[in-house]
């Protein structure tokens, strides 16, 4: 059982898992992938709340073991005041969690993946003046082309990105030929793998 507290300020006890295995539930990725997954109902005002509480997931056949942190706590966890044991990848935050649960699935290789955001990211950058965005992976097109979704660039709308499933591969190839460049190795903040380590002027990691 966890303990919340709505917005309404009632404070309530909820039957939400600390860990889940995607192996053995496989139901839960496309709960996820709806923002089901640890939702839950105030028993006061009936308000659904969506919650990242922080969260084990395990994926044995994916060979990955995520832990969600909250997002209340993202400064925490960067600035080392709040750590994960090992043989654990961090997500931040619900979307962070959806976003790689849904690359996992797509068989896709998630530095790979944020090696791709990261240059969209600069890209976003030097087309709008520095505004702040937030870019997650949307889905593979059946001819292995990878969508993204871009956030931030206009009031209210997104950006849909796509990359040939060509660039996607020199990328992973890059990788491997490469395994000590520097902007893969800032991909990497201890167990959290994420374009948003690399400090770009004018839009915060």
């Amino acid at each position: 059982m966890r303990k919340l507290t709505c917005h309404c300020e009632q404070v309530f006890n909820v039957d939400l898992p600390e860990s889940v295995n995607l192996d053995t539930n496989p139901e839960i990725v496309a709960s996820i992938a709806s923002g089901e997954f640890l939702s839950c109902v105030c028993p006061s005002c009936n308000s659904v709340l969506h919650t990242d509480l922080k969260t084990r997931v395990e994926w044995p056949s994916k060979k990955a073991t995520l832990t969600l942190i909250p997002e209340i706590d993202r400064l925490s966890y960067l600035s080392g005041s709040l750590t994960e044991g090992g043989g654990t990848t961090v997500v931040i935050g619900y979307a962070e969690l959806a976003d790689r649960v849904a690359v996992l699935s797509s068989g896709l290789d998630p530095l790979a993946i944020e090696a791709l955001k990261y240059h969209l990211a600069v890209k976003a950058q030097e087309t709008s003046g520095g505004v702040k965005t937030s870019i997650y992976f949307e889905r593979v097109t059946e001819s292995g082309d990878v969508v993204f979704h871009i956030h931030g660039l206009k009031e209210n709308e997104v950006a849909v990105m796509t990359i040939p499933a060509s660039v996607y591969a020199s990328v992973r190839e890059d990788i491997k030929a490469n395994p000590n460049d520097e902007t893969y190795a800032a991909l990497g903040h201890g167990a959290y793998l994420s374009y948003q380590n690399i400090l770009i002027e004018g839009q915060g990691a």
